[in-house]
């Protein structure tokens, strides 16, 4: 299959946000070392897509990773509706911009990959066992209440309080691959996932990944993997993932005038 053939243009710029720990870019000068969604939005700027990829702080809050997303999307394209595409907590950052006034209109839609909504018990464990290193950054005086946000306690608060905004329509997506299909950096982390909250990718439940807005078909791949990372350069399995978010958002009219039908020709 031709991706780039079917890869629907939207009409309007695609934002992609970054999870915890997330950044645009790692690199020395003009030599880029990694990046968070690697390869995606060359991929759908290949296919006729205006892609902005943000960045905002690593582990601060949600409050505060929001304000910066906000400020970046307004900056690149001033009062322009967007789609946000956002993995990990990047959705929770996108569900508190969307819930603040003033902000009616900047989002055409929004679809979170892997976003704990309801939390995750790995971040209760971090929590218990990580203390003093929490301590430590409080006393250094780096926010980090990133950490806390996607503890299931805070982040169930977060969701009663978030609800869908009315007139955006919201998708989530959960991964849920097999046991065996989980990079070895997160099989522990599976595992413990797994015995607490079931179904996951490594990081994030199926069930915590789905709680929110119009849960779409399940990517067979982990954590990691969604973003590009640990797999073949290309990875087509994992561009195609996004086409069929492209493709979803398409078929719920925001396909570019004139542009669906040639990528159904």
């Amino acid at each position: 299959m031709d991706l780039l053939a079917h890869c629907p243009r939207l009409d309007a710029p695609v934002v992609l946000a970054h999870g915890l720990f997330g950044f645009r870019r790692i690199g020395v000068g003009p030599v880029t070392l990694a990046r968070y969604f690697r390869g995606i939005p060359a991929f759908l700027e290949e296919a006729g897509n205006r892609v902005l990829v943000t960045q905002v702080p690593a582990i601060s809050s949600i409050e505060t990773r929001s304000r910066v997303l906000e400020q970046h999307i307004r900056e690149a394209f001033g009062g322009c509706p967007v789609h946000i595409i956002a993995h990990s907590m990047g959705g929770l950052d996108a569900r508190a911009l969307l819930s603040r006034e003033g902000n009616t209109g900047l989002i055409k839609s929004l679809t979170t990959i892997a976003t704990p909504h309801l939390g995750s018990t790995l971040a209760d464990l971090a929590k218990l066992r990580l203390n003093g290193v929490y301590k430590m950054l409080e006393s250094l005086h780096v926010d980090h209440a990133g950490f806390v946000d996607i503890t299931r306690r805070a982040a169930r608060a977060f969701h009663r309080h978030h609800s869908v905004p009315d007139g955006v329509p919201c998708f989530s997506v959960a991964g849920d691959p097999h046991a065996e299909d989980v990079c070895r950096p997160l099989r522990r982390c599976f595992e413990v996932l797994e015995r607490f909250e079931g179904p996951n990718d490594g990081l994030v439940s199926v069930e915590s990944a789905t709680a929110f807005g119009k849960p779409l078909a399940s990517w067979s791949v982990d954590h990691l993997r969604q973003m590009n990372w640990l797999t073949s350069r290309p990875s087509e399995e994992v561009f195609e993932l996004y086409v069929d978010l492209l493709e979803n958002l398409a078929e719920h009219g925001f396909a570019r005038r004139g542009a669906r039908e040639m990528v159904m020709a």
